[in-house]
This record gives C-alpha cells, structure tokens and sequence, in this order.
C-alpha cells in the first residue's frame, strides 16, 4: 500500500465533514472560552465544559455520560468531580441503587446553562448571517437526522 496521498484523497481530507465540523466546534469552543473568561465560570476546563454541555440540563447516570462522549469511565468521573467542585454539577446514589450514580445541574449550573444559551444564540446568529436563516434551520434539521440516524446504527 502506498504512502503517498493522491490528489482525490487530499481534496477529500481538506474538506470533509469530520475536519470541518472540528473547525467549527474549536472555534465556537473558543468564543464560548472567552466569553466565560469574564464570568464565575472562568476556572471550569474547556474539557470539562464538553462533560457540562453534553447534559443539556439532563439528569443522567455517569455510566451514560462515559459511554456517550466516548470517555473512560474514569476520565468522566474526573470531569463530573470537577464540575461538582465548582458548583455546578451533583452527584447523588440513583433511586433504588446503592452504586449507580446520577448526575444533575444545580442552581448555579442553572446560571452557566443561561449564559451557555446566550452564547449558542449569537453562534447560531452568526451562521445565519453566512448561510441564511433558512440554511441554519436546514443545518439543523440534517443535523437532528444524523444524530438520531447515528443513534439506532
């Protein structure tokens, strides 16, 4: 097998889906960064700000967190501490287990999910300014089919 990358292969690599949506994300992970910088939140890890955001506001088992960002247990026991540590997460034994452990946002959480929203709204904003209000919604509901189409394979 060859080494090299031919022309096709190179065109591909520079503009697919995967690539692009990890510029997208990396840039709005940063904008969103900055915008925190200023606030209450300003110690909380990009990182584990990927942990927070993930729970939209769910309450969730921490085995169902692990398994849903691809993390090692461990690693997501570590992000949902720190989160815990600041506030805005905790952690509580599941009804009716004496292992399981779920995972809510708390008061302050609730606070971090409403400057979160700000944000994701000028995000969204400024998509629309580039592709028009419909192509967002267009966007999205691609997206939306991806995702629930990604879920049952």
């Amino acid at each position: 097998m060859s080494t090299l990358i031919d022309k096709k292969d190179d065109t591909f690599l520079g503009t697919n889906l995967k690539g692009m949506m990890m510029t997208l994300l990396a840039q709005w992970n940063g904008y969103m960064d900055e915008g925190r910088a200023a606030t209450e939140f300003a110690e909380i890890r990009q990182s584990d700000m990927r942990v927070f955001g993930q729970l939209r506001g769910r309450v969730m088992k921490l085995s169902d967190i692990h398994r849903e960002l691809g993390f090692s247990r461990q690693a997501a026991q570590q992000a949902v501490d720190r989160l815990a540590g600041h506030g805005v997460l905790q952690v509580a034994l599941a009804q009716g287990s004496r292992r399981d452990k779920v995972v809510s946002v708390t008061e302050k959480g609730q606070r971090l999910r409403t400057l979160a929203a700000v944000q994701i709204r000028q995000i969204e904003e400024g998509c629309a300014d580039v592709i028009g209000e419909d192509g967002k919604e267009q966007l999205r509901a691609l997206l939306v089919r991806l995702v629930e189409g990604q879920r049952r394979s």
